[in-house]
């Protein structure tokens, strides 16, 4: 994958990360105003931090590809992406959002691509990190496990909306056909 690392400079423009020579690793604070973290407590912050990596994406830079394994959960911090098929979009995904948590309940190839829109930082927590948390840690595990429900919940509904409009639009276009 040809992600940038954040570099030095780019830090002043996303205050407290804190960068390490093996890449850009978010401090407590940056990561608890994330919807997925807002509930857990600092030392639990901490270990999530300490779990995963800050990655930039520039405009046009693909995050995750269709068909790859799906490995991590990736936190959107900034930015805007585009989750699609090919050239067919059928979602965006802002700061505050996620990615990859279809496959941490199932481990299966990547249904989608995610390809950064804008300038876009992401926090990626490895789904073996996330599940050693999960497994040491009932409290994380709970909050963690019902922002997970909850997203995919919301995003099922979404999609049964859309379903439901495109069968009145086919029934309508069968109607006016006869």
């Amino acid at each position: 994958m040809t992600a940038i690392r954040i570099a030095r400079t780019v830090a002043d423009r996303a205050p407290g990360l804190r960068l390490r020579d093996t890449g850009a690793v978010p401090t407590p604070t940056l990561l608890e105003r994330h919807p997925l973290l807002v509930h857990l407590e600092p030392a639990q912050l901490e270990r999530i931090a300490r779990a995963g990596e800050i990655e930039s994406y520039n405009p046009g830079e693909p995050i995750v590809v269709e068909g790859s394994l799906g490995d991590a959960l990736f936190l959107i911090l900034s930015g805007q992406t585009a989750v699609h098929r090919g050239s067919q979009t059928f979602a965006t995904l802002d700061g505050g959002e996620m990615f990859g948590e279809m496959s941490l309940v199932e481990p299966a190839p990547r249904s989608a691509s995610v390809t950064a829109m804008s300038a876009t930082f992401v926090f990626r927590l490895p789904h073996d990190a996330l599940r050693g948390l999960i497994s040491e840690n009932a409290q994380v595990a709970s909050v963690l496990l019902v922002q997970i429900v909850k997203t995919l919940s919301e995003r099922l509904r979404r999609a049964n909306k859309m379903l439901s409009s495109v069968d009145m639009l086919a029934d309508w276009l069968a109607g006016s056909m006869v």
